[in-house]
């Protein structure tokens, strides 16, 4: 920092300059214009996951999965819809996160604090063939659906997190 204000009380950096360079970095945001829509979300989200999970036998020993609704996020790769996986591991509760762009997962991983798996909502999900299950009445058992056939669900008010 000292040698920033030393170039400024030497005169090798005018004031004016410092403004240009100050308003041309503020375009450099991660965030998107206001203006900039959500893409779709991926409609066959469920059945994507499946097939990430197919070459991985070691999913086959976990029970009780369950599914997120995805979320619009940023990422290191760039903007994407977040699917988060609960599963049992042997008595443990874990979480594996799906990052999906263009009808296709682009990365998977054990969920980091970032994803905020923890806090979403869950449904019932079959990993051999990608059914979701529905949110159905407390108290009662829900039904699984094919993907095409049920209505992804959302919170009221949720917004994406950036």
């Amino acid at each position: 920092m000292s040698a920033f204000w030393h170039l400024l009380r030497t005169r090798r950096v005018s004031p004016a300059a410092l403004v240009f360079a100050a308003l041309g970095l503020a375009h450099c945001s991660a965030l998107p214009p206001d203006y900039a829509a959500t893409p779709e979300m991926p409609p066959a989200y469920g059945t994507l996951i499946s097939q990430s999970l197919r070459p991985y036998s070691s999913f086959a020993s976990y029970t009780d999965f369950e599914i997120s609704g995805p979320r619009w996020v940023h990422a290191d790769s760039g903007w994407n819809w977040l699917v988060c996986l609960r599963y049992d591991d042997h008595g443990r509760r874990r979480y594996y996160s799906f990052l999906i762009a263009n009808n296709k997962v682009v990365a998977a991983r054990y969920d980091i604090l970032t994803d905020r798996c923890g806090a979403q909502q869950y449904v019932p999900f079959d990993t051999t063939t990608g059914a979701i299950g529905t949110v159905g009445v407390p108290g009662q058992q829900p039904t699984a659906g094919a993907p095409a056939q049920r209505q992804p669900f959302q919170l009221p008010g949720q917004q994406p997190i950036y």
